[in-house]
């Protein structure tokens, strides 16, 4: 197996070994501990017990359907204590980049209606949605004209992206001093699922706007140097080599981990296969669980353990 170390091989002893490594702990969710609408069986559990051992637990998602405080309450059915502060998503990782460089102007966002709610509560301006006339193609080509007014056009994920959304884009994207700011850049959400069924992600519109604006994306989602600055800025991360990285995908999680310094842990319930993950060395992890659920399978006495590990 490579390098990478097989936690359900380890002795107590060296699994003491791992906790004590690790300050830190950040996870994925979709795939790690979450599958669909379901939690992955006891994998909010172990996050909890890494808690109780003294470890600052956060959640790191490119999955912007939902926001913080949803995030955070499943986490709480599932015997996971965690504040919305400890949940980073594309919109929020967006929104303080906006305010990181003082921009005040207005956006067009192409972005679900749970972003779109995020971030006028945040402050940033957005225009309405270009609007679509049956009987008049004149006032329809004029909704998808270039706006002046618009500085920076967010892409995000958007189940009811269309021409008109992706023609306004294009428009505002010509003009060259308009930020172009993008989230989850996946051509595929892939759903673990006997048989994995595979859905179509925002990749390909986002690969339409870039192409026909030779623009490139400002990308705030996993792997980003946007979000690596954002987690090192809002984080109580003070040593990388002292946080755990959980992750179910090479490209996204391990390469963003390996970006950040962070210590990698991969787990199989989510969208790629351990080997597909150790074919190159930045998202080749360091350690490995079919299951984030069997963390401490072996262990006899948890109570025990967790009061070692947190003196």
């Amino acid at each position: 197996m490579s390098k990478t170390k097989d936690l359900t091989k380890l002795s107590v002893t060296q699994l003491k070994q791992f906790l004590t490594s690790f300050d830190v702990v950040m996870s994925d969710f979709d795939g790690v501990v979450w599958q669909i609408d379901h939690p992955i069986a006891n994998a909010f559990e172990s996050l909890a017990t890494l808690q109780k051992m003294g470890k600052q637990v956060y959640l790191v998602t490119n999955n912007s359907t939902r926001d913080s405080s949803a995030f955070s309450k499943l986490a709480r059915h599932a015997s996971l204590d965690i504040s919305p502060d400890h949940v980073i998503n594309t919109i929020k990782v967006i929104i303080w980049y906006l305010k990181k460089i003082n921009f005040q102007d207005e956006v067009f966002a192409i972005v679900s209606n749970v972003a779109r709610k995020q971030l006028i509560e945040a402050g940033i301006k957005l225009v309405e949605d270009p609007k679509f006339f049956a009987d008049n193609q004149t006032a329809t080509v004029n909704e998808v004209i270039d706006r002046p007014s618009v500085k920076a056009v967010i892409v995000d994920f958007d189940v009811t992206v269309n021409w008109m959304k992706l023609a306004l884009a294009i428009s505002c994207l010509e003009r060259k001093d308009v930020l172009y700011i993008v989230g989850i850049m996946d051509n595929w959400i892939n759903i673990k699922t006997s048989p994995k069924i595979n859905i179509l992600g925002p990749g390909p519109y986002i690969h339409i706007i870039s192409s026909q604006t030779e623009r490139k994306p400002i990308v705030c989602g996993k792997p980003s140097s946007i979000l690596k600055d954002y987690i090192f800025d809002k984080c109580n991360v003070t040593d990388p080599r002292r946080c755990l990285f959980i992750g179910d995908s090479s490209d996204q999680d391990m390469q963003f981990a390996s970006m950040c310094g962070f210590t990698k842990l991969f787990v199989s319930t989510g969208v790629d296969t351990l080997e597909k993950a150790q074919k190159q060395e930045d998202s080749c992890p360091d350690y490995y669980l079919p299951t984030l659920g069997q963390l401490f399978a072996a262990v006899e006495d948890l109570q025990n353990l967790c009061a070692t590990i947190k003196n």
